[in-house]
C-alpha cells in the first residue's frame, strides 16, 4: 500500500584528504591515506547501490550492486589487515580492520532481519514503528563505528606528527543526505500508516458486516487521522519541497471525510439490512399475514433496496477516490526520493 525506499545504510565517511596510493609505509600520511583509499572505495560502492534503489532500478541490479558492495568491504577489510603495523603501531589498522568487518555484518546480518521484518510490518502501527526504528538504530550504529575510526586516526595523527585536513567530502555528504532522506521520511510515513492501518481494520469490518467493528474503527480512523493532519503542521518541507507533506495531508483529508462521511451510509446499510432479514423472518413465520403485516414487509423491501443502492454507490466513490489519492501518495513518495536522493553511478 505504498512505497518504500529499499534498505540503504549510512556509509563509511571519508574523514581525510590524505589519498596517496604509494604504498611507503615509512610515511605516516601515506600509511592512513592507504586505509583512507580503502574506506572511500567502500563509500563509492555503498553510494551507487543507495542511488539505484531510490531511483527505481531494477531489483536484480540493486541486489547485484549490494553484493558488489559486501565483496568491496570483503577486499577492503583483507587489504587493510595485510598492511604491516606502523613502526610496531597496530592501532590503526586493527580499528579499520574491525570496522569493515563491523560493516560487513550490517550489510549482511542486520540487513536481512530487516528485510524479514518487513513482512510483518504492515500488519500493525507497532511492527511498523520497530521495522523503521530498526533501519534508524543501523544508521545509528554505523555512525558510532565511524566515530571511532576517527578517534583512531586521530589519535595515530597526533602521536605521528601527521597534520589531517578535514575538509568536505562529497561522498560523506551524499551518504548522509541518504540517511537524512530517510529519517524525513520515515516522520511523516508514520502519520500517515497509524492512519491508513485503521482504514484497513474499517474496510475488513465492512466485508464482514461488522457493525460494531464498522463504527469502532470509524472513530479510530477519524482520530488517528485528524491527529496526523495536526502533526504535519509542524514539519516544515524538505529542502523547500512539501510535496509528500501535502499528499499525505490530502490523504489524511480524504481518512476524515470517509469516517464522517460516506462511511456513515455504509453503516446505515447494514443496520437496515439487519431490521430487514428480522422483518422478514417475522413475516415468513406467518401462514396469514394481514394487509398490515404486508404492507410492513413491503415497506422494509424498499428500504432494504434503497439502502443497498445507496452503499453500492458509496462504496464506489469510496474506492474511486481512495485509488486517486493513493496512487498521487505514491507518486509523491518515488518523486521525493528520486528528486532528493544524491544520483551517482
Amino acid at each position: 500500500m505504498r512505497s518504500f525506499l529499499p534498505i540503504v545504510f549510512m556509509g563509511v565517511a571519508i574523514l581525510f584528504s590524505t589519498k596517496s596510493l604509494a604504498q611507503n609505509f615509512e610515511n605516516p600520511g601515506d600509511y592512513m591515506g592507504a586505509i583512507s583509499q580503502q574506506q572511500e572505495n567502500i563509500s563509492k560502492k555503498f553510494m551507487s547501490y543507495a542511488s539505484a534503489a531510490a531511483h527505481g532500478k531494477r531489483a536484480k541490479k540493486v541486489e547485484n550492486l549490494r553484493s558488489k558492495l559486501l565483496d568491496e568491504v570483503q577486499e577492503a577489510r583483507m587489504n587493510i589487515s595485510g598492511m604491516p603495523s606502523y613502526k610496531g603501531d597496530k592501532s590503526l589498522r586493527d580499528t579499520a580492520v574491525n570496522f569493515m568487518k563491523f560493516y560487513y555484518n550490517v550489510l549482511n546480518d542486520d540487513y536481512s532481519k530487516i528485510v524479514n521484518m518487513e513482512e510483518i510490518a504492515e500488519q500493525s502501527y507497532d511492527q511498523m514503528e520497530a521495522f523503521l526504528m530498526a533501519q534508524e538504530m543501523v544508521d545509528k550504529k554505523l555512525d558510532e563505528a565511524n566515530e571511532r575510526m576517527k578517534t583512531a586516526s586521530e589519535s595515530f595523527a597526533a602521536k605521528n606528527n601527521v597534520t589531517l585536513v578535514e575538509g568536505k567530502s562529497k561522498l560523506g555528504d551524499m551518504t548522509k543526505k541518504v540517511s537524512e532522506l530517510n529519517k524525513y521520511y520515515h516522520e511523516v510515513y508514520l502519520i500517515f500508516f497509524k492512519a491508513s492501518v485503521q482504514e484497513n481494520y474499517l474496510l475488513e469490518a465492512v466485508s464482514k458486516g461488522n457493525i460494531t467493528g464498522i463504527e469502532q474503527s470509524k472513530g479510530s480512523l477519524l482520530k488517528y487521522a485528524q491527529e496526523g493532519l495536526e502533526k504535519l503542521k509542524s514539519i516544515k518541507s524538505y529542502e523547500g519541497d512539501n510535496d509528500l507533506v501535502s499528499a499525505t495531508s490530502t490523504m489524511l483529508n480524504f481518512y476524515v471525510n470517509e469516517a464522517k462521511g460516506k462511511m456513515s451510509t455504509i453503516s446505515d446499510y447494514f443496520l437496515t439490512k439487519q431490521r430487514f432479514e428480522t422483518t422478514k423472518k417475522e413475516f415468513e413465520k406467518k401462514s396469514s399475514p394481514t394487509n398490515e403485516d404486508r404492507d410492513n414487509y413491503n415497506k422494509m423491501v424498499n428500504e432494504i433496496n434503497k439502502a443497498s443502492q445507496d452503499y453500492n454507490k458509496a462504496g464506489q466513490d469510496l474506492n474511486k477516490e481512495r485509488n486517486t489519492v493513493l496512487n498521487d501518495w505514491n507518486k509523491a513518495v518515488n518523486h521525493f526520493f528520486d528528486e532528493h536522493t544524491p544520483h551517482y553511478k
